[in-house]
This record gives C-alpha cells, structure tokens and sequence, in this order.
C-alpha cells in the first residue's frame, strides 16, 4: 500500500512538466478577429440541437419527436449556459461580463466544457427519456457519443473563425 502510493506520487511529480502553461505577465490578450467564441454561440446552439435531435431519434428510433426535441433544447441551455455562470460572477480585476468575453483568453468550449455537457446533458436526457426507449445501454451511449461529437465540431468552429493573440 504506502510503495503504491509512493509510486503514484513518483509518477504525478514525472507528469508535471508536460502539463506546465506558460505564463505571459504584462501582456494582454486581444482577439484577432472580430468574431468571438460568444459571437458564434447562437449558430452552435442551433447546429448543436439539430445534430443531437437528429441523432438521438435516429439512433434509438424514437416515437415521441416533440418530447425529445423539448428535452434536448432544456438540456442543452443547461449546459450551454453553465459555462457564462463563471463569467457573471465578479471577478477580482473588476472585470464585467462584457469584458470577460471580448478581452479574456478562453475560447468557452474544452475539455472543461466536455466534462460540464456530459454531467448536465446525460442525467436530464436519459432520465427523462429512458421511459420509451427499448434499449437503455444503448440510448445512453448514444447521448455520451453525440454530446462528445457536438463539442468536437463546437470547439473546432470556435478555433477557426475565432482567433487571439497575445
């Protein structure tokens, strides 16, 4: 037990300099281009709810069209929506939530993101659906699968259209 813990303290000490950020002071961070991750959200939204409806139904052949889509759409402004709760809390440099948009260095869509859809997105689509479904396993995966998929393509648009510079 304690040489197991050794090792694993061992192995996370070795890991550290592959996870190092570097860290620019007195700089600032302004956008590129005009466009910011906030900018583009309404277009993702959209293509992230017809991707999901399409997929989920289509999947796991779903009979009650009008119930998923409702679902889907509450699901996602959970997820979509938790993200900004961050940036409406005050910050310590006094930023609004304005600035925080247009003058910090995030794109909204992660890792971060993925971890935050899949914990809000999941339970509210698989409890409230798993009801009319045949196959339960295979319903949840679908879920996981598309949410990964939607977040792959909204974290790829983001990096394109949006970009930054120090």
């Amino acid at each position: 037990m304690k040489q197991r813990l050794i090792i694993s303290i061992s192995f996370v000490f070795l890991l550290i300099p592959f996870f190092t950020l570097t860290v620019y002071a007195n700089s600032s961070w302004h956008w590129l281009t005009e466009t910011t991750p906030f900018d583009i959200l309404p277009y993702v939204v959209v293509l992230t709810l017809l991707i999901e409806y399409i997929a989920i139904k289509n999947l796991n052949s779903l009979k009650q069209p009008v119930k998923l889509a409702i679902i889907i759409c509450l699901a996602n402004l959970a997820s979509f929506l938790l993200p900004y709760t961050i940036l409406l809390m005050p910050s310590a440099v006094g930023y609004t939530f304005e600035m925080s948009i247009k003058h910090l260095p995030q794109y909204i869509v992660g890792f971060g993101y993925l971890f935050v859809t899949l914990v809000a997105e999941v339970p509210i689509v698989y409890i409230s659906i798993k009801s009319i479904v045949t196959n339960k396993r295979k319903f949840l995966i679908s879920i996981i699968i598309v949410n990964v998929v939607t977040t792959i393509i909204v974290a790829t648009l983001e990096r394109v259209f949006c970009k930054g510079s120090w």
